[in-house]
């Protein structure tokens, strides 16, 4: 599948270079696709590991690979378009992309609510707070990892009960809140930390977007502040014209 190009006058790492990036334009290595080892690589195109990561590296430069540590290289995948609006859900916006949208509970809890989480949902702080924390996948890549927090007393008993679920709105259905829609939103970015990078399956040194929100129900009461964190080569943030950004 590999070559390149029999020209002395082009260094060996371009040739290389080009060669991958042929590959990538004929869609014979796929978006997401992993890329055969560094000693494979290097073995293909007959060169050592310090040529061929020149080539690597000026791939990842151009936005057509990434490189994550202990992971290998991959083609870089299509950015998932998720819009921020008022009414917008996670599903619904991978629906609309033709991906598969699934997530997978990693930890529940009812705990007390910190002064940060009472504010954000206008209750006193201590108060019983349901905790999911989840990772959400376009159809099999994780793209998300989101802690949702909810007044305890409008969801009895929601951390036994509720074992897992594709969108926090079948949550929203099964106890019967209404219409929920996002009242404001705060974006800011960092780099992850060691669970984070775990769970999203990136390097440390790929930086995270973290959207903060709290939705309210039809009586404009906050009945869920959410902390999503999303694996920024992997996705857009698109905010809608009806968001509060805070």
């Amino acid at each position: 599948m590999y070559r390149h190009d029999a020209d002395d006058t082009v260094p060996r790492w371009r040739q290389i270079e080009l060669s991958l990036m042929r590959e990538i334009e004929r869609r014979s290595l796929k978006p997401g696709e992993r890329l055969p080892s560094e000693n494979a690589l290097s073995q293909m195109f007959g060169v050592n590991r310090g040529t061929l990561r020149r080539a690597l590296a000026e791939l990842q430069r151009k936005g057509l690979i990434r490189i994550e540590k202990g992971r290998g290289a991959f083609v870089q995948d299509h950015p998932v378009l998720y819009e921020i609006g008022r009414s917008s859900r996670f599903g619904t916006n991978l629906l609309k992309q033709n991906l598969r949208p699934t997530a997978r509970i990693i930890r529940a809890a009812e705990i007390p609510a910190s002064v940060e989480i009472a504010e954000w949902l206008s209750v006193d702080p201590g108060v019983g707070v349901v905790f999911f924390e989840t990772l959400g996948f376009a159809d099999t890549v994780p793209i998300s990892l989101t802690r949702h927090h909810l007044p305890a007393a409008r969801l009895p008993d929601a951390a036994r009960m509720v074992s897992g679920f594709d969108c926090i709105s079948d949550v929203y259905d099964r106890f019967a809140l209404g219409e929920i829609t996002r009242r404001a939103t705060r974006i800011t970015a960092r780099l992850p930390g060691d669970d984070e990078a775990r769970h999203l399956q990136q390097a440390l040194t790929q930086p995270i977007l973290i959207a903060e929100t709290v939705k309210v129900d039809a009586a404009g009461i906050p009945v869920d502040y959410t902390i999503a964190r999303f694996a920024a080569d992997r996705v857009q943030l698109f905010v809608g014209e009806d968001m509060q950004l805070i």
